[in-house]
């Protein structure tokens, strides 16, 4: 079984602090929406972003590369053959688990509304199967639930991926598109860099995956 946690995602709700905002309030109005479940979106939001925290609106509110990742991991050969496990753990210390039989909508819209719904309820369910699960846990502590995790980043030391793929292994992923794991993973866990430049969350998650699924002997 391949696990991947996605750890400090930039996925969230929009902060306290925020919701007051006249621009957002009219955005909930306009989209029918409660500000309280509305999602932080960089790609909406950038500049009000940057006006409560300056110089983090490139990293702060992307559901969407959480959106992409998925869409691409739930669709792969090893997810069909049921040798694959999704957890994403948020820099708010929420972690969601997917059922690997889940359906994402192909619209980013929809998505955002189901995740939205999400936070709302904690736990989508569908013809009694829970779709979504979400539970309050930090980084360290869902990492803890596994016996063999490889951090993935492009500070550790290269390898291939091929050299420290295993069997029931748990790869880390870092859900924000620049900067650092905010969580101390290194201190407890290995670390590797795959390649000499940064890569987007999905692109190392289909490496992750498909070298997983050679293992495996699935390709």
């Amino acid at each position: 079984m391949l696990n991947i946690v996605i750890g400090d995602a930039e996925l969230e709700t929009i902060p306290d602090e925020m919701r007051n905002d006249p621009v957002l309030r009219r955005m909930a109005n306009k989209n029918k929406k409660d500000i309280n479940y509305m999602l932080l979106d960089s790609n909406y939001m950038h500049s009000i972003i940057e006006r409560y925290y300056p110089g983090k609106s490139n990293r702060f509110g992307r559901p969407d590369i959480i959106y992409i990742f998925l869409e691409v991991a739930l669709e792969s050969i090893l997810n069909k053959s049921g040798n694959l496990r999704i957890f994403i753990h948020t820099k708010r210390n929420k972690v969601i688990e997917i059922n690997p039989e889940v359906r994402l909508p192909k619209s980013y819209n929809r998505f955002q509304g189901l995740i939205e719904d999400l936070f709302r309820k904690n736990r989508i369910v569908y013809n009694g199967n829970t779709l979504l699960d979400m539970y309050d846990m930090d980084l360290l502590s869902l990492l803890s639930r596994f016996n063999n995790v490889i951090v993935l980043s492009p500070h550790g030391e290269k390898n291939r991926l091929n050299n420290i793929i295993s069997d029931d292994v748990c790869f880390l992923i870092g859900g924000f598109s620049e900067g650092d794991y905010i969580t101390d993973v290194y201190k407890k866990y290995k670390s590797y860099s795959i390649f000499n430049e940064e890569l987007t969350i999905w692109s190392v998650g289909m490496e992750v995956i498909t070298e997983y699924e050679r293992f495996k002997g699935l390709l």
